[in-house]
């Protein structure tokens, strides 16, 4: 009988969240904190967070494929085999498989169409390493402020508030740089001056700025710091 392996990881990563406590996105994050060079040193950490050998395994080719699943869109690897011919028998009872938990959806008004979702995860894709660092800034904006609607551009993500732009994430293969549209950030967020212009035309001058390169910079301060630029008009 042959293995679907598409199913099985659909499942593992469905349940991925409620068994660890992390998604695959806080995972990714986690694993790009570290900055492990090698393959198996990433499986060895991922055996210390708890996971089973073939679960860190399955994780860490899912942070060496760049944070995308191993057989997204796809079904089982190998040919299905011929099935023998055997004597007919009664079929039995087919069990319905667990429904993954619910994703949290966003309010009505802000959800994205597929042709945004898409736009953005092809943006995110141009930070290679640095993908699920961008990936993670962005779904800690969006928990900060519920009502963000985030609009991917030329080398850059916006984010809006009410029709405003409030915050910008610069996006590229070496660093990540995230800028604020306020001038009030606490020292404790570790912004800096801005020194960029805008990036795109309409966009509002950054006043603050600082450089995101591993995921331990994103404190509960900058959390703060994001969500309160939002809330200036």
């Amino acid at each position: 009988m042959s293995i679907d392996y598409g199913e099985k990881e659909r499942q593992f990563l469905a349940t991925l969240k409620a068994d660890t406590g992390r998604d695959l996105d806080e995972w990714m994050a986690a694993i790009a904190a570290e900055g492990l060079a090698h393959r198996n040193d990433v499986i060895d950490w991922l055996r210390r967070q708890g996971f089973m050998f073939s679960k860190a395994s399955w994780i860490e080719r899912i942070h060496n494929n760049g944070g995308q699943p191993i057989y997204a869109g796809g079904g089982a690897p190998r040919a299905r085999a011929v099935p023998r011919r055997t004597s007919p028998r009664v079929p039995p009872t087919p069990v319905a498989p667990r429904p993954a938990p619910p994703a949290a959806p966003l309010p009505p008004t802000q959800t994205p169409p597929a042709a945004d979702l898409a736009a953005l995860d092809a943006l995110l894709a141009r930070a290679k390493a640095y993908r699920p660092l961008a990936a993670y800034v962005v779904a800690e904006v969006r928990k900060a402020v519920p009502n963000v609607t985030v609009i991917p551009r030329d080398g850059c993500v916006a984010f809006h508030l009410a029709g405003r732009e409030f915050a910008l994430l610069a996006v590229g293969p070496r660093e990540l740089r995230l800028g604020l549209a306020t001038h009030d950030a606490p020292a404790s967020a570790a912004l800096g001056p801005a020194r960029t212009s805008p990036p795109h035309r309409g966009a509002p001058e950054m006043a603050r700025m600082t450089v995101l390169t591993d995921a331990r910079q994103i404190t509960p301060a900058l959390v703060d710091a994001i969500a309160q630029a939002a809330k200036r008009g």
